[in-house]
């Protein structure tokens, strides 16, 4: 498949797998399930190799499809709004400070954000005022990452349930539009909690083009099934 793929299932519920093209004839798979969920590190081993036979995914692999290496997991931290930001002159951004999304795991982007919002601190404060630069830094991190943080963390609870899960994918899959914006809601296109705050809405901000692939004939699918992908 040369776009991203993701699946839903029960068994990855509060998590999901997902497939993107790499350049030249590779992908990127795999899967992310929360450690609340009660899955083992010690299972996901068996889970992978199951993953892997399964049709949804089957239909998207190609028949001879080889792993280049072994297959690797690691733990992702998620707290932004539970660990210090700053230490003096020392400001905490990225992984330093835990600003991956609760319901994804996803990072980059918060890590930009943070990097942006620290060096923008120092710049606004001035090097020689730390006590100043981090309160500035303080607020951005409130401002751009903590309400989406504990909003992403909520909907993830949601998503724990069968019915939550489906009644989500469902109004999800109501029209093109939906589909469009939950994609890229979901990959954060745009930020988790921005209806929830005023302060960041700006003329555009569903109509924009969009970090997707756009052919003409649509640009997500969502597949929703009862059973395991």
């Amino acid at each position: 498949a040369p776009h991203l793929v993701v699946w839903f299932a029960p068994d990855l519920r509060r998590g999901y797998a997902w497939w993107f093209p790499l350049p030249g004839p590779r992908a990127n798979v795999g899967f992310g399930i929360h450690r609340s969920s009660g899955v083992k590190v010690g299972d996901m081993g068996r889970i992978w190799a199951d993953l892997l036979e399964r049709p949804g995914v089957q239909a998207v692999l190609c028949p001879d499809a080889r792993p280049e290496d072994r297959h690797k997991a690691w733990p992702i931290p998620a707290r932004v709004d539970g660990l210090p930001r700053t230490a003096h002159r020392v400001f905490f951004v990225g992984d330093a400070v835990a600003a991956t999304d609760p319901m994804t795991g996803e990072g980059i982007a918060q890590a930009l954000v943070s990097g942006r919002s620290a060096a923008d601190a120092i710049g606004e404060a001035g090097a020689t005022n730390p006590a100043a630069a981090a309160a500035v830094y303080e607020r951005a991190v409130d401002h751009h990452l903590t309400t989406d943080h504990r909003f992403a963390r909520f909907l993830a609870k949601l998503l724990e349930h069968p019915v939550g899960a489906r009644g989500a994918l469902r109004a999800a899959d109501t029209n093109d539009w939906t589909r469009r914006n939950f994609a890229r809601w979901m990959f954060e296109d745009y930020p988790r909690a921005l209806v929830l705050t005023p302060s960041r809405w700006r003329r555009g901000m569903f109509t924009g083009p969009g970090a997707f692939r756009d052919d003409g004939a649509g640009v997500t699918a969502i597949e929703r099934t009862d059973s395991p992908v």
